[in-house]
């Protein structure tokens, strides 16, 4: 069974998170370390596929100074987020942005493979 992707009608930024509301009536709030260690760009990414190194990455998120970054649209199907300090190289797709409202794993259990998935 496929679902439908509800549409991201709001994005509030604030100091540590970000709320996301959208058509279906629901808001979902992503804190800014769970979103930046989703990063989905090559750098950060491979991190992710070892306890060990997404550990790492997550002290280092951890470690830089809270800040709301700035948003902006990639096409129809993503945002980019800009970071004062730290990774802001990563397009997130509205459904990996979706993943994590919903406190699912964005990358689907899928390790990162250079390349398309």
């Amino acid at each position: 069974m496929t679902s439908t992707l509800p549409t991201m009608t709001k994005l509030e930024r604030r100091a540590q998170d970000m709320v996301l509301t959208y058509d279906d009536g629901t808001t979902h709030t992503v804190a800014y370390d769970d979103l930046r260690h989703a990063c989905p760009c090559a750098k950060c990414a491979p991190m992710r596929n070892e306890d060990n190194t997404s550990r790492t990455l997550r002290r280092q998120i951890e470690a830089l100074p809270s800040e709301k970054p700035q948003v902006r649209t990639v096409g129809n199907y993503a945002l980019a987020f800009e970071w004062q300090q730290g990774c802001s190289s990563g397009i997130f797709r509205f459904e990996r942005i979706h993943d994590l409202a919903l406190k699912r794993d964005p990358d689907r259990g899928r390790p990162y493979v250079h390349g398309a998935w």
